[in-house]
């Protein structure tokens, strides 16, 4: 399929299109002074005017509690109901490359030895329509985990800003297919339509992902004293992992009374000083040193080694959002040494 156009005022037909047919649209939306993913009903509540927002849309495929089945103590014994998985077709629209490229990533995780229908059966009602980047911030590092403002990664639909609205180019068989679907909300490109030049941040000076990944491999560095003095200001809040679009981690539990209540499916952090706590009393990662490194060399060691792809998407979330201004990239700047 060509490309397509799409003004920024003709939104409204494309969402009216989306939510007729039983959909919800998803979109960048200023809301309490900051801009999040939330559905919409009208193009005038999207924003234009943004770096990434502050939440990840991962929450759409992977909710951040879920509701798994229902249990009841009666006389008879236990009944357990499970419950039913409702994925509803779902357009995120103006996702940046970096987050477009997270949705796979995670695919990898929930598809790897277990397929986990709890994840699949929402990533495959989600249309993603990435909107390539024209301004970035000081914690954007995409290039320097080797994607850029122009991957396509794990995107159905590439939208390119121009003056007036979106250049837009389908990229899988679901991208091309949501176009022709909604076909009438789309034009030819008129004649000296120009996509707006995409910025280029420039990649972390001294960061070598080659390097790094094989330091990370070799036993001895795993206890080097370097992971406990380049992470003392970790505090284990968890903010980084909540808002990663890649991190995965999470726990199921009975939550209720003996009598009955709701098995669930809850984010869960390795951050948290709990998270490795043994039913004996031992915890493998007692100090908070150590917790991070496993956060660390998830991304760059265990993740790339099962899945040979970076669990980190150079978002800059963690950065951003992290109360002590702890920065992942001064650590892959010391760990490529």
């Amino acid at each position: 399929m060509t490309d397509k156009y799409i003004s920024k005022d003709g939104l409204n037909g494309l969402i009216a299109s989306v939510k007729a047919s039983g959909g919800r649209f998803v979109a960048p939306v200023l809301d309490t002074r900051q801009v999040v993913y939330k559905e919409v009903s009208s193009a005038e509540e999207i924003v234009d005017d943004y770096i990434l927002p502050r939440n990840s849309y991962k929450e759409i495929a992977f909710p951040q509690t879920e509701i798994l089945a229902k249990y009841e103590l009666t006389r008879d014994g236990v009944t357990i109901d499970p419950v039913e998985i409702v994925a509803r077709d779902t357009v995120v629209f103006g996702a940046r490359p970096c987050e477009a490229a997270s949705l796979a990533s995670l695919n990898s995780v929930f598809t790897w030895d277990f397929i986990d229908e709890t994840f699949t059966k929402r990533q495959e009602k989600v249309v993603v329509l990435s909107l390539g980047c024209v301004d970035a911030d000081d914690e954007c590092f995409c290039t320097t985990v080797n994607l850029s403002p122009a991957s396509t990664e794990g995107s159905d639909v590439a939208l390119y800003e121009t003056e007036n609205g979106y250049i837009v180019t389908p990229l899988t068989d679901k991208g091309t297919a949501f176009v022709s679907a909604h076909s009438d909300s789309f034009t030819d490109v008129a004649k000296g339509e120009e996509k707006k030049e995409l910025v280029n941040p420039e990649k972390v000076e001294g960061v070598d992902l080659t390097k790094l990944g094989e330091r990370l491999a070799k036993s001895p560095n795993y206890d080097n004293p370097e992971w406990a003095e380049l992470t003392r200001k970790c505090c284990g809040c968890g903010a980084c992992t909540y808002s990663c679009p890649t991190c995965h981690c999470f726990d199921i539990i009975d939550e209720g009374t003996a009598f009955e209540g709701e098995r669930r499916k809850n984010w869960d952090a390795c951050q948290f000083n709990h998270f490795t706590l043994h039913a004996s009393g031992h915890n493998p990662r007692d100090t908070q040193y150590k917790r991070y490194r496993n956060r660390f060399m998830c991304k760059f060691h265990i993740y790339p080694t099962k899945f040979n792809s970076t669990g980190c998407v150079g978002c800059g979330r963690c950065i951003r959002v992290c109360p002590v201004r702890l920065d992942i990239t001064d650590l892959m700047t010391a760990m490529s040494s």
